[in-house]
């Protein structure tokens, strides 16, 4: 939220009702509302989670992401901050750690098998739009001799028993599969 700006308050109550400084505040008022406006964009834009587009912007070129034009605000600044979680080498704690922190705590199935080289994560439906950035980085972060297997974890029985058959006859297969019923 912008500063409330006016000039007149800064000058002693006599200037006050002087007509040349009454119009040059009200001229000036507005200028520095947006400037002050300009200065709080410029703060906000310097965190990922308060960026604006330009600010994403800025990020997505220092990071050289290439962004799809039909992504939205929040799904770029998921991907500026899964890149800034990039970290090699990597434990499976640090993994769990950046996979809680960017999906949220149970979003997530992760499954490792040291002896068989696999790490097999299954991601919550809820958070789709997201995948393909967590595919990139957890393609980067992983060890090269370990077989990622990245997935979505579609509505299970457990979910959709909730519902009544009436209910569910109003979706499609797919749509009771791959999308998220409320």
């Amino acid at each position: 939220m912008a500063k409330e700006v006016d000039i007149l308050s800064y000058l002693p109550p006599v200037f006050h009702e002087m007509k040349e400084l009454v119009e040059v505040a009200a001229i000036e008022n507005p200028i520095l509302s947006s400037l002050w406006e300009e200065i709080e964009k410029s703060l906000n834009d310097q965190f990922v989670s308060t960026a604006s587009e330009r600010g994403i912007a800025r990020y997505e070129k220092m990071l050289k992401l290439n962004v799809p034009a039909i992504d939205s605000l929040e799904t770029r600044r998921f991907r500026v901050l899964t890149r800034y979680q990039e970290q090699a080498p990597y434990s499976y704690k640090v993994l769990k750690q950046i996979l809680d922190s960017l999906l949220g705590v149970g979003q997530y199935k992760l499954e490792r098998d040291v002896a068989a080289k696999t790490l097999k994560v299954k991601i919550e439906l809820t958070v789709k739009g997201m995948f393909d950035s967590v595919v990139v980085m957890l393609e980067r972060i992983t060890p090269q001799n370990m077989v990622l297997t990245v997935e979505l974890r579609y509505n299970q029985y457990a979910l959709l028993s909730k519902f009544t058959h009436a209910q569910l006859s109003q979706f499609t297969h797919e749509q009771l599969r791959n999308e998220v019923l409320t």
